[in-house]
């Protein structure tokens, strides 16, 4: 015959203190001093206590059914600026729209809270502790965070993409290897044999080079001949020297003759056309986000997908009291769809 299982009443009858002591406890409930906690784990431990799977299920049943009430406000932090330049991109205000809609239906409020310029990072903290905020979207940010001595250990965080890459903490981002993946056997199939790649240096870098190793599969594995080399570009070059980077660019196009063109810069549409290319006459483009840039082929990167996924993954560790920064970070990669546009045709 199986042992009786030891249950939290067993453990809470063992140390005098309640049942609720025992689940909050087991839980890492802040609201339970650190020796308490780790006093109950000890015992449990000893105890051979196991949490069962049944009840477990059941608990998440009845917080699924009772999940409209209010629960409690996630933290959506801004450090951009100006703030509104954060959701003028429609790419991260679709993550945003994801966020709020799966936090309503669970009974939490996304709420954006702006990091002005000159708060630190613990002033921060303090902010967010008086506020009862435990859990934190940290979206995509086009600097690097100085996040000083913020106390993690507090909070509960998932972040959108690699773009910031402190704290290093679960994350939702697109599988953007995969996406070029699918981009590429998608112009391919639409006819066109000369494919370029036009991507930010430093953008790709923080992917981890993922559009460029994408890519360079992709040509490999559809057996592009010629394969073309990806040009990489900086945006600030653009804005500081257009003629010079202009002239790069068209330098590029005369050399590689690409008939197809994959890009992730917004403002790659527009240079084409001052250098005389009719989109899609002369030059066929598509987009790495179909969300911002400005052509109507390409990659759909299931925003709002993203945006649901981490506030649900966000409510899963706040059930658990999952704070600071694991011990093993998890990343949950969102397969990207195509959508078919007029500037990139089929080839009869």
């Amino acid at each position: 015959m199986n042992p009786r299982r030891v249950t939290l009443k067993d453990i809470a009858r063992k140390l005098g203190v309640s049942h609720t002591t025992v689940a909050m406890s087991l839980r890492n409930d802040e609201r339970i001093t650190p020796g308490r906690r780790e006093q109950v784990k000890r015992a449990a431990a000893e105890m051979g206590y196991e949490p069962d799977p049944f009840l477990a299920g059941l608990a998440a049943y009845r917080r699924e059914r009772v999940g409209r009430s209010f629960q409690g406000v996630i933290a959506w932090v801004n450090h951009w600026n100006p703030p509104a330049r954060l959701r003028s991109f429609r790419e991260f205000e679709a993550y945003w729209n994801g966020a709020v809609a799966a936090g309503k239906q669970h009974g939490y409020l996304v709420e954006e809270i702006v990091w002005p310029k000159d708060c630190t990072a613990k002033a921060l903290e303090r902010i967010l502790i008086a506020r009862g905020i435990r859990g934190l979207l940290i979206p995509p940010h086009h600097e690097l965070l100085d996040w000083g001595d913020f106390d993690w250990s507090r909070f509960s965080v998932i972040r959108f993409g690699l773009s910031v890459p402190a704290p290093d903490t679960n994350l939702i981002t697109s599988d953007h290897f995969r996406a070029m993946l699918l981009a590429v056997t998608k112009i391919h199939e639409h006819g066109y044999r000369r494919i370029g790649l036009i991507v930010d240096g430093e953008f790709n870098d923080r992917l981890g080079g993922s559009y460029h190793g994408g890519f360079r599969w992709a040509q490999e594995k559809l057996k592009l001949k010629p394969a073309l080399p990806p040009l990489l570009v900086c945006k600030q070059q653009f804005s500081d020297t257009p003629t010079k980077a202009a002239n790069a660019l068209r330098r590029w196009l005369a050399r590689h003759r690409p008939d197809a063109i994959l890009t992730s810069e917004t403002y790659i549409p527009g240079i084409l056309r001052k250098l005389g290319y009719q989109i899609p006459r002369d030059l066929a483009v598509a987009g790495t986000s179909i969300c911002d840039i400005p052509v109507d082929a390409g990659i759909n990167q299931q925003s709002e997908t993203i945006g649901r996924l981490a506030v649900e993954t966000l409510i899963k560790q706040l059930h658990v009291n999952e704070r600071g920064q694991p011990a093993h970070p998890t990343r949950i990669l969102v397969e990207s769809t195509w959508n078919d546009g007029q500037s990139l045709p089929r080839r009869s």
